[in-house]
């Protein structure tokens, strides 16, 4: 995606900005990802020195998700800071490992950011995704799927037990 590099061999020594925006075109680049729409604005402010650069990315938006309690979908607000250090070696390592450390050709002339923001932002999704709740303090969630869900779920007392209980309450003994 063109719309996600820096072209970073003509950039002089120092730190540059740059400002860069995903929204819906992106996401559709990702057939099989679970976010398909959002709008999200990256900052990225990039050190350049010579053999070394160092990205402070930050983005702010809203992604389209599931919620995990009553499966609708919500516009989720975003938000993630990191640092990138792109070293320039022989071979291109694409990838990023644990330390955000990735190796770029000296050959290379742009730096395409597109694989780090799509990964940048499931970053910033929490464990688990649902509704927030309103001012009242009651959930946005879909109540006719959350009265299904408890209907479904709750334990209903009859007083008597299972035989076949019974019976594995004995290999206690």
């Amino acid at each position: 995606m063109k719309n996600c590099q820096i072209a970073f061999k003509s950039l002089s020594r120092g730190k540059h900005n740059f400002n860069f925006e995903i929204t819906d075109y992106f996401f559709e680049q990702y057939p099989d990802s679970e976010i398909q729409k959002g709008n999200v604005k990256f900052d990225v402010e990039i050190n350049v020195d010579p053999g070394l650069l160092v990205l402070k990315i930050s983005l702010n938006g809203k992604v389209l998700v599931q919620c995990d309690r009553c499966l609708d979908y919500f516009d989720l607000a975003i938000s993630y800071s990191t640092e990138l250090f792109v070293e320039i070696g022989e071979n291109n390592s694409d990838l990023s490992d644990v330390d955000n450390k990735m190796i770029l050709s000296h050959k290379e002339t742009k730096l395409n950011l597109s694989k780090h923001f799509y990964d940048y932002i499931y970053l910033s999704l929490p464990y688990q995704k649902i509704h927030p709740d309103n001012e009242k303090g009651q959930s946005y969630c879909n109540q006719e799927m959350i009265k299904k869900l408890e209907d479904y779920t709750s334990v209903k007392e009859t007083g008597t037990t299972d035989p076949r209980w019974e019976k594995l309450k004995n290999l206690y003994n």
